[in-house]
């Protein structure tokens, strides 16, 4: 009789990825889409956790009284010439705070341009690391003169 490796190691992937899962809170049940100044930018995720940001180099941790909170946003420009779009401008209010990572949003790991240039119709999604204070809850991210609202929880 054969052992059952591959059985064990999908059992094992499992209890790993549902581990991180409860690292993890929504803040966002359902994306949010502004458009403005030729742009399109769509809030599709917005969670708590997991508080840790393995890079190819090192990892990363929030500080005493912080956590991590993870954005998944969608960019489009939808204006006819060449535009440059800076994931710096993307603030977590009211703190206003700029992201520490912002990543291309693959499974593994990979440290994405903080301003890229797009052409007409062009649209990427990047994940966006903020360091967040532990006892506040973000009401909104601001890109530029892109407000999306965070609804409070119910």
């Amino acid at each position: 009789m054969k052992p059952m490796r591959p059985v064990r190691i999908i059992i094992l992937a499992g209890v790993w990825l549902g581990g991180l899962s409860a690292c993890s809170s929504a803040l966002l049940n359902a994306p949010v889409s502004k458009t403005a100044d030729g742009w399109v930018v769509t809030l599709k995720q917005l969670k708590e956790g997991p508080d840790e940001y393995v890079g190819e180099v090192a990892t990363m941790r929030p500080g005493k009284d912080e956590r991590y909170i993870w954005a998944v946003l969608t960019v489009r420009n939808e204006a006819a010439e060449e535009q440059t779009f800076s994931y710096d401008a993307c603030t977590l209010g009211g703190q206003e705070i700029g992201p520490v990572v912002v990543d291309r949003n693959e499974e593994l790991p990979s440290p994405a341009d903080r301003e890229e240039a797009f052409g007409n119709g062009q649209e990427r999604t990047r994940k966006l690391v903020y360091r967040y204070p532990e006892d506040q809850r973000p009401t909104r991210l601001k890109c530029g003169t892109i407000v999306l609202p965070i609804p409070p929880r119910r």
